[in-house]
């Protein structure tokens, strides 16, 4: 019997207000410590949201709350931002961009470009591509663009490593770029 299996935002990192909050192998995020680190206000501990919609979520199993001397409540991306949106409007919506910014890291477009790729979409999945490329290189502050010495000076600077250059290098047609 497997017992280990991981959610697939497990270990998902959000930042909010400069702070990092990390995902349990559940997927889920501690609402208590989010509330009290960014010392939201006290009406709006995660104990006080005793809402249907709370219910709701938890009866989804979408929220979880645990009683006990250090009770915490834990919830799905889905329940915290439900949480946040209770809290207030601005707070939703830094919660909301704080999620959304994980969608914008290079290496998850990355992937979902592959995985449109793999669903036939490769023209969609072409253009992702190359906008993460041109994203992450800051071609302007590099003076050029789409060449083997720009290649050279993603790797530099720590934006794409030597695969990934390559790849792109391929993919591009550069000629004079080896690993």
């Amino acid at each position: 019997m497997i017992t280990d299996i991981k959610h697939k935002h497990a270990g998902h990192v959000i930042i909010i207000e400069g702070q990092a909050f990390k995902a349990n192998d559940a997927g889920q995020w501690d609402l208590t410590d989010i509330w009290q680190t960014l010392k939201l206000p006290k009406g709006k501990a995660p104990a006080q949201w005793r809402t249907k919609q709370a219910q709701r979520l938890i009866d989804m199993q979408n929220l979880q709350v645990i009683q006990g001397r250090a009770a915490k409540t834990l919830a799905t991306k889905r329940a915290t931002i439900e949480f946040a949106g209770w809290v207030s409007d601005e707070f939703k919506d830094m919660v909301y961009d704080a999620f959304e910014a994980i969608l914008e890291l290079p290496e998850v477009a990355l992937i979902v470009a592959d995985k449109m790729a793999s669903l036939g979409n490769d023209h969609s999945a072409s253009i992702l591509k190359r906008m993460t490329f041109n994203d992450k290189c800051q071609w302007s502050s590099l003076g050029h663009r789409n060449t083997v010495q720009g290649l050279r000076s993603a790797i530099a600077k720590g934006n794409l490593t030597e695969d990934q250059a390559a790849t792109l290098a391929a993919r591009d047609g550069l000629k004079g770029f080896a690993k």
